[in-house]
């Protein structure tokens, strides 16, 4: 499935995360963990590709993210636990994503495998958006982070802005997102 992901995202702390959960707590639409498994290759940095796996009760996702003029490119498709698996182990899959990467020259058994990120997830819907807040867990590091995936991105930004004001929260830019964040910490521990 392609989907062009806009998402307004800003870190928060602990007590925030937990205020808005608090205020919010009758509009929850789901709550539940979730584990990126992050898979890196030298190419992805320099063409500002992210590429994941995602579990969630079970159910695996993979997923490439390209960079897009106005936010990015996620192209996502379900996958087992033995395509996971196959992935792990460096051995050749074919589907639209793997396909994709060896077109750009971009050797399966080059990726860097086995880091992962554990999310505790809460989606709350507005209007224009969705609200997503997570507790993230990587690296002996715990933080907390509010996202907001908008269709609309004039409409959402502002409902979004609405939205974090009340809370005190000034949005400049994205933080780093999960990836980046985690690569970072990554380099700290090597």
């Amino acid at each position: 499935m392609k989907h062009l992901e806009i998402e307004y995202k800003i870190l928060i702390d602990k007590e925030t995360y937990e205020l808005i959960i608090n205020t919010y707590r009758e509009k929850i639409s789901e709550d539940y963990i979730q584990i990126n498994y992050y898979l890196f290759h030298p190419e992805f940095n320099k063409r500002k590709y992210s590429f994941r796996i995602r579990q969630k009760n079970n159910h695996y996702e993979l997923t490439l993210k390209t960079p897009a003029k106005l936010g990015i490119n996620e192209n996502t498709i379900d996958i087992d636990e033995s395509i996971k698996n196959r992935i792990f182990n460096h051995q050749k899959v074919s589907n639209q994503i793997f396909d994709f990467l060896a077109k750009e020259q971009i050797d399966y058994r080059e990726l860097e495998c086995g880091y992962y990120l554990m999310t505790h997830r809460i989606d709350i819907p507005f209007q224009y958006g969705l609200l997503s807040l997570d507790e993230n867990k990587y690296n002996g590091i715990i933080d907390y982070e509010l996202e907001f995936e908008v269709n609309d991105p004039k409409k959402g930004y502002e409902e979004f802005l609405t939205i974090i004001h009340q809370f005190n929260l000034n949005y400049k830019e994205n933080c780093l997102s999960k990836t980046n964040r985690f690569k970072k910490a990554l380099k700290k521990h090597r």
